[in-house]
């Protein structure tokens, strides 16, 4: 478990809270108003890794959210405290009965349990939320199962905004999201092709979450305390035959290079697909219609906020 202060007697959620979307903060706004009207403290249990990347070892990721943005994002909802469990194969071996007794009961000592309607826990996803609420007459504590959250009649979940993602529907996920999605990664050196293109360009390869669709996005870029105007094309580059999936930037503003550095990248809405030209004329002349484009689409963006 992740180390940190745990207020017991209080209202805690329970899940895995990948992408932290207006369904999840649904249930932190019911957590945080059970918890003023109990004069205790609400706090949230969730997994690292997630219980499907443990037990499917998936090569590429699958997360919308990666634990530090995870973790900045209940800060901002303005959660009291977080425990992280470490998903591992002791953990995996753990009883329904045994989780609720050493974790809910024992460490947190809890008052209310928010769950959602198809929540499972425990070794082989025995525990649901009738012997959840069976052990809490046992033990002291209610519990709560919420329904899915919808946006126009379409129910809110991570599975959901995954599919949206992997489709390009952008700026769908990010209503369902109720923020704009964002990748967080290293820049690497690139084959500096753009610059020859006159357009500069950082490089940073999708490791620790879900890769979108294939194609140029809108973006915004988190360098630091700054935030960038920038478009970005994530693919092959099949112009000049990459053979890795990379997401190549082109910010709007020169900046002093930052090769090396912790980025995080916000996509806002998707362009077009990635295609090959015929030669470097052509490209160019669509960067420039892209850049176009992706500015008009970040103005609209900001008018909107």
């Amino acid at each position: 478990m992740v180390k940190q202060k745990i207020f017991k007697h209080s209202v805690i959620a329970i899940g895995n809270f990948d992408g932290i979307h207006k369904g999840h903060q649904k249930i932190f706004k019911l957590g945080k108003q059970l918890a003023k009207k109990n004069n205790t403290k609400f706090g949230v249990i969730t997994f690292s890794p997630l219980p499907n990347e443990f037990f499917h070892k998936q090569k590429i990721s699958t997360r919308l959210t990666r634990d530090d943005i995870k973790i900045d994002l209940l800060k901002k909802y303005k959660i009291d405290f977080s425990v992280i469990c470490k998903f591992n194969k002791s953990f995996s071996l753990i009883t329904a009965e045994n989780f609720v007794k050493k974790i809910i009961v024992k460490k947190i000592q809890a008052k209310f349990v928010l769950v959602g309607e198809n929540f499972r826990f425990g070794n082989k996803r025995k525990g649901n939320i009738y012997l959840l609420k069976k052990l809490g007459k046992l033990f002291n504590f209610q519990t709560i199962d919420l329904k899915l959250t919808k946006e126009k009649n379409i129910n809110i979940s991570s599975t959901r905004i995954r599919l949206a993602i992997q489709q390009g529907k952008i700026d769908f996920a990010n209503k369902l999201l109720g923020r704009n999605w964002s990748v967080k990664e290293r820049v690497i050196p690139g084959r500096k092709i753009g610059r020859k293109l006159g357009f500069r360009t950082a490089n940073i390869e999708i490791k620790n979450n879900i890769n979108p669709k294939i194609g140029v996005y809108a973006v915004l870029v988190k360098i630091g305390n700054k935030q960038l105007d920038g478009v970005a094309n994530f693919g092959f580059a099949p112009t000049f035959l990459r053979k890795k999936l990379v997401l190549e930037i082109n910010l709007f503003k020169k900046i002093a290079p930052f090769y090396g550095k912790i980025v995080e990248v916000f996509f806002i809405k998707r362009i077009r697909d990635e295609k090959k030209f015929k030669n470097r004329n052509l490209l160019i002349t669509q960067i420039k219609k892209d850049i176009n484009k992706a500015k008009l689409i970040l103005q609209n963006e900001r008018r909107k906020s």
